[in-house]
């Protein structure tokens, strides 16, 4: 009878500690950046979302975020200037096609569904550790994170010294997933 019991609460303790896994939805996730170019913003997107979450809400220490996007797909809405953010000097999407983010830690904020990230943001080979905020939401079997990046383009040699081209670019950023 001891044993039962044993084995009964083994069960409902893995239950309570295991992280539930998820696969990015790229078709429903939205990557967009702006940057200043001579004074004006300049927005753009990224598309090719691939990689997985490890989502336990009840121990969030135990998540972990995967993620990749393909650096060719950056789309301004301007086919000359993206051929140009395609080049050696912005993406070298031909030596780097994927930009990528592997957390470190995860920690709950105070807030509802509020979460700091720590991790490793990968561009052009240069690794760097970052962090920043992030709200993660659970609807109708879909996981959103959703959350704000300021980066600084030069930390990744992306483009050169400017005088008329920002340092720094915001990226905004809502990644579904769904349940693997």
């Amino acid at each position: 009878m001891k044993s039962f019991k044993l084995f009964i609460f083994l069960i409902l303790m893995a239950n309570t500690t295991t992280a539930q896994k998820y696969v990015a939805i790229d078709s429903d996730s939205k990557i967009k950046f702006v940057i200043k170019n001579f004074g004006l913003s300049v927005d753009g997107t990224f598309s090719g979302v691939k990689g997985t979450i490890l989502f336990n809400s009840k121990n969030i220490e135990k998540s972990e975020i995967n993620l990749t996007l393909n650096s060719n797909t950056v789309d301004t809405n301007n086919k000359e200037r993206d051929k140009h953010l395609k080049k050696e000097d912005y993406f070298s999407v031909e030596k780097f096609p994927l930009i990528s983010f592997t957390s470190t830690k995860i920690s709950k904020k105070i807030g509802l569904n509020k979460y700091l990230i720590n991790g490793n943001l990968t561009i052009k080979g240069i690794t760097k550790l970052i962090e920043f905020e992030v709200t993660i939401s659970n609807k109708d079997e879909i996981l959103t994170i959703k959350g704000t990046l300021l980066l600084n383009r030069k930390t990744y040699k992306v483009g050169g010294s400017s005088m008329v081209l920002s340092d720094n670019v915001k990226l905004n950023f809502t990644i579904n997933y769904k349940e693997e």
